[in-house]
């Protein structure tokens, strides 16, 4: 099996290995782990935003609505102000249906959909369409499950950032 899976017909790919080459990424990752406690995931109670106040402009959390498979069963609840002007719209209080094309939904239920089911983080990256009839953007990011009941995520923290251009 390779180390990434690609998500066609675009140029992201999965990482379930966790190669994060962005220090912030790692740094995020760390404080998930440190947050969770020796439990599966931690809860959106143990995470302080004042805790990791230089993540938050890159920063977004995602409500999950079981069954977690369509578009419709993710809503962005926050989006970092980066975030805002990287995608050039503010999609909060947004499902995925709501807020992208159908392609690029189902493509992000998909991935959302594995971390629901695995109860553990994703690493993204590559080339993210940013809006139909503009060029790609070279991002990476990471997915990390958060949960109350620590059975099922009830929510996504992630952080996307721009890579840097070869």
């Amino acid at each position: 099996m390779p180390d990434t899976l690609r998500l066609s017909p675009f140029d992201l790919f999965i990482d379930p290995l966790l190669n994060l080459q962005d220090a912030r990424l790692r740094a995020l990752l760390a404080y998930w782990t440190e947050k969770r406690a020796g439990r599966a995931m931690p809860s959106r109670a143990d995470v302080s935003p004042g805790e990791i106040v230089s993540h938050l402009p890159t920063v977004f959390l995602i409500d999950v609505m079981a069954p977690a498979v369509q578009p419709a069963h993710f809503q962005v609840r926050l989006m970092g102000t980066a975030l805002n002007d990287l995608f050039a719209a503010d999609y909060t209080g947004r499902t995925l249906e709501q807020g992208m094309t159908a392609q690029a939904g189902q493509m992000m239920a998909k991935v959302l959909g594995i971390v629901c089911q695995l109860h553990r983080p994703l690493r993204l990256h590559g080339a993210m369409p940013i809006k139909s009839g503009k060029e790609s953007v070279e991002v990476e990011s990471i997915i990390l499950p958060l949960s109350a009941s620590g059975r099922t995520v009830e929510m996504a923290m992630g952080e996307v950032v721009k890579r840097a251009s070869a």
